[in-house]
């Protein structure tokens, strides 16, 4: 399985699969030069009759043609579909239907692909065509000062002076691990606020880790540190009491009950996924540095991130299934 190309363009655009890929439950299986694959659950995916709907498999046929458009686009260079057309062979019923983009020509303005969309007997679902025009990317807007992460120093120095380098924690201490998830997160193009969580999620303990390095009462000393949006992301974070909330995190009116208050709420779906985000990547870093929690873990950790799959990010996911399988 290879999947370079599209952990490329998610480094480059901040996230190569779109909303729409996550509630259809598309999985990229394989993305090169030339060549993108990914299923897609036939459930949830249906028409009336119960089968797959046509407007389904041209969603994944559009999305897999566009992938691989935007990869023959190169750096700096972006694909936009102008035309689809699908003939629909049969009706798919369960399981998960594939879909093969094979690029037909690839010019310097214009990508085709030939789109075929199988079932599970390798029946043929779909036939589709997708071309994409390929246009310059529009250049980033200047950065707002404000907007950019605050200077990592202070905050290390913080979370040393409140005991972090000395508290035991898988890998060596828990500042070693924290530096380690915000260096994940970063590698994973997660945006600032969120980066800056992963390097304080542990500032009020956690549901899975007591020690706490300071107080949820006087929040405003860690805000003045990190900001209003990656303090709220902490706080979040920290208050999750996982037993309940985990199972239904991916259900948008799924319950999330907060330790500290024992307030039940339902997040927004932007703030289950940073949530999910840093989940995986504490997660996956303690599993990385204890073999002995990977195989006491894993599996269950396994069955949950995949239960999680429509709110990470691809290179999460991929990390995911890289750590744990």
């Amino acid at each position: 399985m290879t999947l370079h190309e599209l952990e490329r363009l998610s480094r480059e655009l901040g996230g190569a699969s779109s909303p729409l890929d996550g509630r259809l439950g598309i999985e990229y299986l394989e993305a090169t030069t030339g060549r993108v694959v990914a299923r897609m659950p036939v459930e949830g995916n249906t028409q009336v009759y119960g089968v797959l709907h046509g407007g389904a498999s041209c969603a994944l046929a559009e999305a897999v043609g566009s992938c691989a458009a935007a990869i023959h686009a190169g750096p700096g260079r972006t694909a936009v579909g102008i035309e689809i057309n699908a003939t629909h062979h049969r009706p798919a019923g369960s399981g998960h239907v594939t879909a093969v983009a094979t690029v037909s020509h690839a010019g310097r303005t214009l990508v085709t692909c030939d789109v075929v969309i199988t079932d599970e007997q390798d029946r043929r679902v779909c036939t589709a065509r997708v071309t994409s025009m390929l246009r310059d990317r529009p250049r980033d807007p200047e950065p707002d000062i404000a907007d950019e992460e605050p200077r990592i120093a202070p905050v290390v120095e913080r979370l040393a002076s409140r005991g972090a380098a000395e508290i035991a924690h898988p890998g060596g201490t828990l500042l070693a691990h924290l530096e380690r998830v915000h260096a994940l997160l970063a590698e994973w193009g997660a945006r600032p606020a969120l980066r800056l969580a992963g390097l304080c999620h542990a500032y009020y303990g956690t549901d899975g880790f007591a020690t706490a390095l300071g107080d949820p009462d006087h929040r405003d000393e860690l805000t003045a540190l990190i900001g209003e949006e990656a303090e709220g992301l902490v706080h979040f974070y920290a208050g999750c009491d996982r037993r309940f909330s985990h199972p239904g995190l991916a259900d948008p009116a799924g319950p999330f009950r907060d330790r500290f208050t024992g307030a039940v709420l339902q997040p927004p779906l932007a703030l289950r996924r940073d949530f999910a985000e840093l989940t995986a990547a504490n997660e996956l870093d303690v599993m990385r540095a204890n073999p002995d929690l990977h195989a006491r873990y894993g599996p269950e950790l396994l069955d949950l991130f995949t239960s999680w799959r429509a709110l990470l990010s691809v290179p999460a996911w991929q990390a995911v299934r890289a750590t744990l399988r």
